[in-house]
């Protein structure tokens, strides 16, 4: 499998309309996410992700610690950090995670949860 090198260019452009439109379905504004969980395809890709959403710092550090430690190992990567996140989460505090995933085609997939 290969990623064509317009992908980080169109998670760029998109992203931020679509993560917009999930947060507004679950009625939830992006400043109250504590948690980004995103499939790491490539360091382009989580790039892409950081500007598109105006991140400014460690926001995607696990994806990141993830890509570092195993590289992109196709849909179970986002799984990886799914885990390496809620190990590291405080559960004494609401803990909101707004996650996404990308797939053949960019399609686009986004999960919500609390604890």
């Amino acid at each position: 499998m290969s990623l064509s090198n317009y992908v980080p260019d169109l998670i760029e452009a998109d992203l931020f309309s679509f993560v917009q439109r999930a947060l507004k379905k679950g009625h939830l504004g992006q400043d109250v996410i504590t948690h980004w969980c995103a499939h790491p395809g490539g360091r382009k890709i989580l790039e892409a992700i950081h500007k598109s959403l105006h991140f400014t710092n460690g926001q995607l550090a696990d994806s990141y610690e993830v890509l570092k430690e195993y590289g992109n190992m196709s849909s179970p990567t986002i799984l990886f950090v799914l885990q390496r996140m809620m190990a590291g989460m405080n559960y004494r505090q609401q803990n909101k995670v707004f996650g996404m995933a990308f797939g053949p085609g960019l399609t686009m997939e986004t999960f919500m949860a609390a604890t």
